[in-house]
């Protein structure tokens, strides 16, 4: 308890100092003589310019900057004044408007016009006399130069402090009451693991053996994040740049979305239709990829996609349904199969794999379909998922089942009464039991707050690249490169202690740590422009972030009851991207009032709200009233 209490003590002490450096923090010079620079972004969700409207000097610029897009934009000029190019989900395109050159100037985003994408600049004259005004006196006021601010709306951090201080005494109490807050509750079962039958590798079915669930589940995901990655960045951006129109683009993006947008009421279905011979999730999975792979290779019989719209938009929906089917069966099929001890560590491998994926089919795919064209790009996914599919093709999930329906039994034992059949009604009741917990509840809250300090994310490429002076490229290599790894051993890292010392103790103890280092990166502006600096501290925050996002990905399953878990882990995870999306939304206003430094204290405030939705979630609460509630 001593060493907790030091840890903390020592965290707050490097708060401090890192308050003080921020008093004193030194002025970044801007050249006050050269003409302004404004930049304009992209809301890709509302299919918006931010802002869609300046106001300029002639002699100023206007930059048109976004990084990272899932749909390709460009800037227009009605009049072909300006035109940053073809459409692309990362665009860096600057333009100065000349002397003369003043007026009211329209532009569009050619593949998203019909739907409002349009934009104005209004520049106004230089004034007669700018060139020769004297250089305004000094200011008395140096706080306001110690800034590298978006806007003036300054928040200093002691503000902040009473809240932060809050938190650490409530982080301190948590950890003083640790069983009755259920902090470490999986160190309590450690005992119990050896004992477990289930835990042995003495058979090869996924209830089973450790080793079958791991490998099933990681090559799911990795097939979960092949076809995303695809459908939403590389598809859509090579359409785009062939031409096909906005009217069109969106007619294949609402038919691709649809089925990943109501996932959800896959849970019903896949909780009600089983076939018990085969397994509970392992039909359901296979039946989806089947469907993936005949869509992909029917693709390749479209002899011109750009030009055969309609069609191509039925395969997307029909592709988008399989793949979102998959998505929930394979959650589902965590539920069901994983040990309550192996959710931490096994939804590290998981969520690792999922990301590769996604490299694969947006990053990897998007980068070769230059050399081998949009058809070459599908064909070589084909193989990948059969590959991925003979892992469940040759898996069961309990003994005594078949792998194909004509096959014999493998195992000992009969799953068709182990495996209860259930109407609409009664798995509706259930979904109602299963919601009807205190934790239950607690986790729709805490999946709807998890994501809220995201509206950072879109700041940063402004911090590094309009501010700090990095390049598109430096920037791009280090959120692609460095911090997609640092994700990855934050997610694996995570599990790992997660299984240790419980799930819950690292969410709390996580989110309090990356919270610290979040208002410490924004007291030290002073170090923004050592990049050693910038690039250790952005890597410690994903890394502890990831830490907390798995172990709570984990307690999900753990509080989800596995008669229904196709619906309520589903459920859980579409309220995840939810508050993601809020986040995201948050951005616009809050960078409109306020500086860097106090984005990065509210970020940091966001994120200790984690432990207030986590702390009072039992993990074993449904378990333990489930038993009580059905007998053995």
């Amino acid at each position: 308890m001593q060493k907790r209490g030091m840890v903390f003590l020592a965290l707050i002490l490097l708060f401090s100092v890192g308050f003080a450096s921020a008093e004193n923090s030194q002025i970044i010079d801007l050249d006050e003589n050269e003409g302004e620079t404004v930049i304009v972004t992209v809301d890709s969700t509302n299919l918006r310019f931010s802002p869609d409207s300046i106001t300029l000097n002639e002699g100023d610029t206007v930059r048109f900057f976004w990084d990272g897009q899932l749909l390709a934009h460009n800037a227009v000029e009605d009049n072909a004044l300006f035109d940053s190019g073809d459409p692309e989900t990362s665009v860096d395109y600057s333009y100065t408007f000349a002397i003369g050159e003043n007026g009211t100037y329209q532009y569009v985003c050619e593949p998203h016009e019909a739907f409002g994408m349009v934009g104005t600049i209004i520049v106004n004259p230089l004034p007669v006399n700018d060139t020769e005004s004297p250089e305004p006196p000094p200011s008395n006021n140096d706080e306001g130069d110690e800034n590298v601010s978006m806007m003036d709306g300054l928040i200093s951090f002691i503000w902040f402090t009473p809240w932060f201080i809050g938190m650490f005494v409530l982080v301190g109490y948590l950890t003083t009451r640790k069983e009755h807050y259920h902090l470490g509750v999986i160190l309590e079962e450690e005992a119990d693991i050896e004992a477990t039958p289930s835990s042995s590798e003495e058979g090869n079915t996924l209830i089973e053996s450790y080793r079958a669930r791991v490998l099933t589940l990681c090559a799911l995901y990795v097939a979960q994040g092949i076809p995303w990655g695809f459908i939403t960045v590389t598809f859509v951006t090579y359409l785009a740049v062939e031409g096909v129109s906005a009217g069109q683009l969106a007619f294949l993006l609402t038919l691709g979305t649809l089925p990943w947008s109501v996932k959800f009421l896959w849970g019903p279905i896949i909780d009600r239709y089983q076939f018990p011979e085969m397994g509970k999730r392992r039909p359901w999975i296979l039946i989806a990829q089947s469907g993936m792979i005949v869509i992909l290779s029917s693709m390749l019989l479209i002899p011109n996609m750009s030009s055969n719209v309609n069609l191509v938009g039925i395969m997307f929906l029909v592709y988008n349904i399989f793949t979102a089917l998959q998505d929930v069966s394979t959650d589902a099929l965590a539920v069901d199969v994983l040990k309550p001890h192996e959710f931490e560590k096994v939804n590290s491998y998981m969520f690792t794999s999922k990301a590769v994926g996604g490299i694969i089919g947006g990053a990897g795919l998007g980068t070769i379909i230059g050399f081998v064209g949009i058809k070459g790009a599908i064909v070589l996914q084909i193989p990948i998922l059969v590959v991925i599919m003979l892992v469940p093709l040759f898996m069961t999930e309990r003994p005594g089942e078949k792998l194909y329906p004509w096959s014999e039994s493998v195992g000992e034992g009969k799953t068709e009464n182990a495996i209860e059949k259930k109407n609409f009604k009664e798995i509706f009741e259930n979904i109602k039991i299963a919601f009807s917990f205190r934790s239950a509840q607690l986790g729709i809250l805490l999946s709807l707050i998890i994501s809220l300090s995201y509206f950072l994310i879109p700041v940063l490429p402004l911090l590094f690249v309009r501010e700090l002076g990095w390049t598109e490229e430096q920037f791009n290599a280090t959120k692609g490169g460095i911090i997609l790894i640092v994700t990855m051993l934050g997610y694996m890292a995570g599990g790992q202690l997660g299984k240790q010392f419980g799930g819950k103790a690292i969410i709390i103890y996580s989110a309090f740590t990356t919270a610290l280092i979040t208002a410490f990166w924004g007291m030290n502006e002073n170090l923004w422009s050592n990049g050693f600096f910038m690039m250790v501290i952005w890597s410690l925050q994903t890394f502890v972030w990831a830490m907390v996002s798995i172990n709570i990905y984990s307690l999900m399953m753990r509080i989800t009851w596995t008669e229904v878990g196709g619906t309520q882990f589903t459920g859980y995870m579409a309220m995840m991207n939810l508050s993601a999306i809020i986040g995201y939304q948050l951005t616009a206003p809050l960078v409109a009032m306020f500086d860097y430094s106090t984005l990065f204290y509210i970020a940091a405030l966001l994120e200790t709200v984690v432990i207030l939705g986590a702390m009072f979630i039992d993990p074993e609460e449904t378990r333990r009233e489930m038993a009580k509630r059905l007998p053995e």
